[in-house]
């Protein structure tokens, strides 16, 4: 194969894109609805739950006695630490309290973990991974810790801006590939196209080389913006930057590419079958069947679960486009495409 003449249809192709307006259009609109609005919408739910875990009060403490694995009442307890103490009828300020229990007491200024909280007055303390009996207690303060629930909800609306994110390389070729040979005909420049010395392999690499620069630009464009306008809500309440974090960087770089070529080498074939742009798209869209079955694998956890299941599937993927590739050279007929279309 001869890079030239595939650079050649590529640049093409490329041209003839940057003159259409509805493609232009249909590049632009989608990556800026998820990369921007998007984000500000599923940021919402992490900002409200980080601001109430992680709004937490400056404490000093000057401990003077400590108590475990005891029992005390009718007292007030000052600058102490408890652990794994049964607490009644007390006033408890300025102190550390872990793994207790804790009735009908008033609590001020304290750092509170691991503990249930029955009757209780509850002011100006951080509290971590209360147990879940707290009847008739009323809670004035700020929390920490339970960062369990902050994580799996960062991981589970990241991981969703993530599947959308790769929706992206797979919408823009049902457009832009889909129009390649059809487009062609329309434009009364297939016959010259088919009758050059370039092979069937690059006439497909040109044509696939053109759809991918612009489906990828954009889909990293997209993605850039993603992961500012996500940054930039998060993190006053976070306090650090979360994305991109490793399976972010795996699924751009290259589970999107992946997808793109599979999206791009079907569409190309379609569009060389059929005589009808909006038929070739039709078909085109039902590619998106393979991002749906991914997006519901990772909703049940499948590839939600870690790098290594990411990175077979975008293996698997890379095995179909081999398949698909395959497949297209083998059904490729110049010569049927001039007859058919005359």
């Amino acid at each position: 194969m001869r890079l030239d003449r595939a650079l050649i249809v590529a640049r093409k192709d490329l041209a003839e894109f940057r003159r259409n307006r509805y493609i232009i259009a249909s590049i632009l609109a989608m990556p800026l609805l998820i990369a921007v609005v998007l984000p500000m919408v599923y940021v919402v739910p992490i900002k409200m739950l980080a601001s109430e875990k992680h709004g937490s009060i400056d404490l000093e403490f000057d401990i003077v006695a400590r108590y475990s694995n005891t029992t005390i009442s009718n007292a007030t307890l000052f600058d102490v630490e408890l652990s794994n103490v049964s607490v009644a009828n007390c006033v408890v300020q300025r102190s550390v309290i872990r793994d207790c229990t804790l009735t009908r007491s008033s609590i001020n200024g304290s750092e509170v973990t691991r503990s249930r909280l029955v009757e209780c007055v509850v002011t100006q303390c951080n509290l971590a991974d209360l147990l879940e009996e707290r009847d008739n207690t009323v809670i004035s303060s700020e929390y920490l810790g339970e960062d369990e629930e902050l994580e799996a909800l960062k991981s589970l609306l990241f991981n969703m801006l993530l599947l959308l994110l790769i929706i992206i390389p797979v919408m823009i070729p049902t457009v832009t590939a889909s129009y390649s040979f059809v487009g062609e005909k329309v434009n009364r420049s297939l016959e010259p196209l088919l009758a050059t010395p370039a092979t069937d392999l690059e006439l497909l690499t040109g044509k696939s080389a053109s759809i991918f620069t612009i489906s990828m630009a954009a889909t990293w464009l997209a993605a850039v913006l993603c992961i500012i306008t996500v940054n930039t809500l998060t993190e006053p309440v976070l306090g650090y930057y979360p994305l991109p974090n490793a399976y972010w960087i795996l699924g751009i770089i290259i589970l999107a590419p992946a997808m793109c070529l599979m999206s791009i080498l079907t569409n190309v074939l379609v569009s060389s079958k059929v005589s009808d742009v909006r038929v070739s798209q039709q078909v085109g869209g039902v590619l998106v069947l393979p991002v749906l079955a991914f997006f519901f694998s990772s909703m049940l956890g499948v590839l939600a679960s870690g790098i290594v299941p990411m990175l077979l599937f975008s293996l698997a993927i890379f095995a179909v486009d081999a398949g698909i590739l395959y497949l297209s050279l083998k059904v490729f007929r110049r010569e049927e495409i001039l007859v058919r279309w005359k």
